[in-house]
C-alpha cells in the first residue's frame, strides 16, 4: 500500500508541487490530506490538489470569516 502511495505522490503531486498550476486540480482522493500551520505549505499543498487544513491561533481569524465549525 505504501509504495502506491508513493508512486501516486511522485506522478501526480510533486510535479505540482515543482510547477503549480494557476488554480487547484481536483483533490487526489487516493492521499490523506495534510494539517500544518504554514501558510506557505498550504497554499502549495492546495495548488497541488492535496487535501490541507491550516492550523492557527483565533487569533489571526478574521471577525468577517464564515467559521462552520470551530475545533
Amino acid at each position: 500500500l505504501n509504495i502506491h502511495v508513493l508512486l501516486d505522490y511522485i506522478e501526480f503531486v510533486h510535479p505540482l508541487l515543482r510547477t503549480p498550476l494557476s488554480c487547484p486540480p481536483s483533490i487526489n482522493g487516493n492521499g490523506m490530506g495534510c494539517f500544518t500551520k504554514s501558510m506557505e505549505v498550504c497554499e502549495a499543498l492546495y495548488f497541488a490538489g492535496v487535501p490541507v487544513w491550516l492550523v492557527h491561533s483565533e487569533a489571526y481569524i478574521s471577525p468577517t470569516m464564515n467559521v462552520v465549525h470551530s475545533v
